[in-house]
């Protein structure tokens, strides 16, 4: 589930360069951990950055059952829904740990967009999030559950860990049920998987909760045939 914050070549700004703008009135708003940022039917119509922390962006069937989009953290851009026009919020955004994020209304946000000559990274990063989705639709097709699992963690890993050669530590916690969601699978499934990965070495405990993903071992049980 790779992630980007807009960033683009050396000509044109990034997005986060944008919310830097003295002219863009970008509103910092703390959000506790597991509060909304905003809910499905929310009259949303901005742009968010954040500063500090983490956000996970989910949606909801009607018959109640979760689907977990993406996790953003600090230096990523979200909220791209706006773009669709005006009109409320398909998704939900909640902060997963204390988040700190700047909120940008979405014409101002284009106005400093086109002010700042960034129409290049804007472009990027919403193509960025289209192939996201379309990766996920096919990773959900044509892999089993147990590799997509290998390979959300590996993907947690490389984006949110920090290096135990040869391990990645992922300090913050993800849920057995939050990697339900996002593998589109059973939670039991899920720690039965788990179960499996620790006797295989792809990963292991360490202190308070956090894992330890070895990133060789889980690429090469992704990619294998």
């Amino acid at each position: 589930m790779p992630t980007t914050d807009g960033r683009a070549d050396a000509h044109s700004p990034s997005l986060s360069d944008v919310f830097d703008r003295d002219s863009l009135s970008a509103a910092r708003v703390r959000v506790d951990a597991q509060q909304s940022i905003y809910a499905p039917g929310d009259d949303d119509d901005a742009m968010y950055l954040i500063e500090s922390g983490q956000v996970k962006l989910s949606m909801s069937s009607a018959a109640g059952q979760d689907c977990l989009l993406a996790i953003y953290t600090a230096g990523e851009v979200f909220g791209e829904s706006c773009f669709a026009g005006p009109g409320k919020r398909f998704e939900s955004a909640a902060a997963m740990q204390s988040t700190v994020v700047r909120r940008a209304p979405r014409r101002e946000f284009l106005a400093e967009v086109r002010q700042a000559s960034a129409i290049d990274s804007l472009v990027r990063h919403l193509a960025a999030r289209m192939a996201e989705r379309q990766t996920a639709v096919f990773d959900l097709v044509t892999m089993d559950a147990e590799r997509r699992l290998a390979k959300v963690l590996l993907q947690f890993a490389e984006k949110l860990g920090t290096e135990d050669d040869p391990y990645l530590r992922i300090e913050q916690r993800i849920s057995q049920e939050e990697l339900s969601q996002i593998v589109g699978t059973t939670r039991p499934r899920i720690t039965a998987f788990m179960q499996r990965f620790r006797r295989l070495g792809i990963i292991e405990n360490s202190r308070q909760r956090a894992i330890s993903v070895h990133r060789q071992r889980a690429r090469e049980f992704v990619e294998r045939e």
